[in-house]
């Protein structure tokens, strides 16, 4: 084990910075590395890099201490990292795969810069690990294993809580779209990665109308670029279902998920988010590995049909979709049931 937290010229207490992914699911699957950090080295002083949302999304978990946002690029970079090497960390953990990542970690000046091998960054890495192979090993554990040589152990992994001000304005908006108390559901359509994760839309109308039939109001969430799919979803749904894609921050998106009766989703960074909080969240799985990236939670269903040829994580499929295809409507209702949604 490294001791990172010996610094004779600070007291004694070091300083860890650890560079966050850039996407939701990958931010929320490190959480259990992030627990573990701040149990192992509980005086350390933790900078954590990444999107400005996401770290803000991260602020009630108190496992970070400095939030440093990831500029765009440009400039902003290099001034970033001249401001963490005078900071002067004692060990930079780097979870994403890129050079980039790896480079940035060495322009800090840590001395110990730990990350995976790969994409010809060995070199900038003073314990560059090998990655398994996709799915041979949760990539929640492959950001754990990371934090192996700083003394980084499994442990508890408590619910995501969302700002207290997003529970506010998630009461606020579902009051005024008239379902104030009243039970609801959410269903997550989308998925940036593309058609190769998204379960048909009609599929998912069709699931809105069997919750709605027991009393569950739908909300129809995502982001602001699958606005159009989640409105055409709504209103098949009918009923007064909601489309609220583009109109809610990952704050207020997870007061929403917090409080629902269930979330389905297909594999995207709305399904980890409310499985974060600890809600009942069934996730639907195409082409690729619930093995690797299944969310975290209590309360979490995955449904997946894999054919042979699955997973092949290609975005597109020429073959018609066969792993998506295969999954029912009965089947992800039954799901909900197991997840504990209140159907």
């Amino acid at each position: 084990m490294l001791p990172p937290t010996e610094d004779p010229e600070r007291g004694g207490t070091g300083r860890l910075l650890v560079r966050l992914s850039n996407w939701l699911g990958d931010v929320l699957l490190a959480r259990p590395l992030l627990h573990a950090l701040r149990r192992a080295l509980p005086e350390a002083e933790v900078a954590a890099v990444g999107p400005a949302a996401l770290l803000e999304l991260l602020r009630a978990d108190r496992t970070i201490d400095r939030a440093e946002a990831w500029p765009a690029p440009g400039g902003g970079r290099e001034d970033l990292a001249r401001r963490l090497r005078a900071w002067r960390p004692t060990a930079a953990v780097v979870l994403p795969p890129s050079f980039s990542s790896a480079l940035f970690a060495w322009q800090t000046g840590a001395p110990v810069r730990i990350g995976f091998r790969g994409e010809w960054r060995d070199a900038l890495l003073t314990h560059p690990f090998l990655r398994p192979a996709r799915g041979e090993l949760h990539l929640s554990g492959e950001y754990l294993a990371l934090g192996g040589p700083l003394g980084a152990a499994a442990g508890p992994l408590p619910a995501l809580e969302p700002p207290p001000e997003a529970r506010e304005r998630a009461a606020e908006l579902l009051s005024r779209r008239g379902l104030k108390g009243a039970p609801y559901a959410i269903l997550g359509p989308g998925a940036s990665y593309g058609p190769a994760k998204r379960w048909a839309a009609e599929r998912f109308a069709a699931l809105g109308r069997a919750l709605a039939g027991r009393g569950l109001g739908v909300l129809v969430c995502g982001n602001g670029a699958e606005r159009e799919l989640c409105l055409n979803v709504a209103a098949e749904v009918g009923g007064g279902a909601l489309a609220l894609a583009g109109e809610t921050d990952l704050g207020l998106q997870a007061g929403l998920c917090e409080g629902t009766a269930v979330a389905v989703c297909n594999d995207s960074g709305l399904a980890h988010l409310s499985a974060s909080t600890g809600a009942p969240t069934v996730v639907i799985f195409g082409s690729t590995s619930s093995a690797w990236t299944a969310p975290l939670g209590p309360r979490v269903r995955i449904v997946q049909r894999a054919p042979v040829c699955a997973p092949c994580f290609r975005r597109t499929c020429r073959i018609g979709y066969r792993c998506l295809t295969a999954v029912e409507v009965g089947e992800v209702w039954r799901a909900c049931a197991e997840a504990g949604a209140a159907t």
